[in-house]
């Protein structure tokens, strides 16, 4: 979890692997808009080439009387599925959003790497 000094917010996971990720990415998207005053969930998008698969929803909302926006998606790389959720005041969320993608790259490819295994004696 990375916060921003704006309140920003953005998470990175690792989680189980699922057979359906549309179905896992909606019910997580559900359950992280489940807080919010007044949510909205938008339409699912949806990528998928030979390497990675996702599903994308974002999420209007309330916290108390602050206007949030969240975008979470759900990804397949390969064998490995994370799930990220960002979040950020309405009026800059925008901005803010191709930085927390960078971010979001780099934490996933520092936990898609295999922890380092040492020698038995």
């Amino acid at each position: 979890m990375l916060e921003h000094s704006t309140g920003a917010s953005l998470l990175v996971r690792r989680v189980m692997p699922t057979k359906d990720l549309a179905k896992y990415a909606q019910l997580q998207a559900e359950r992280v808009m489940s807080p919010l005053g007044f949510a909205k969930l938008g339409e699912p998008q949806f990528f998928k080439d030979s390497h990675d698969e996702w599903v994308q929803y974002e999420i209007v909302g309330n916290r108390l009387s602050d206007h949030r926006r969240l975008l979470y998606r759900a990804l397949r790389r390969d064998t490995n599925f994370f799930e990220f959720v960002f979040e950020a005041g309405e009026d800059r969320f925008d901005l803010l959003l191709t930085e927390a993608q960078g971010i979001a790259t780099s934490v996933q490819a520092i936990i898609e790497a295999p922890p380092l295994r040492r020698a038995r004696r």
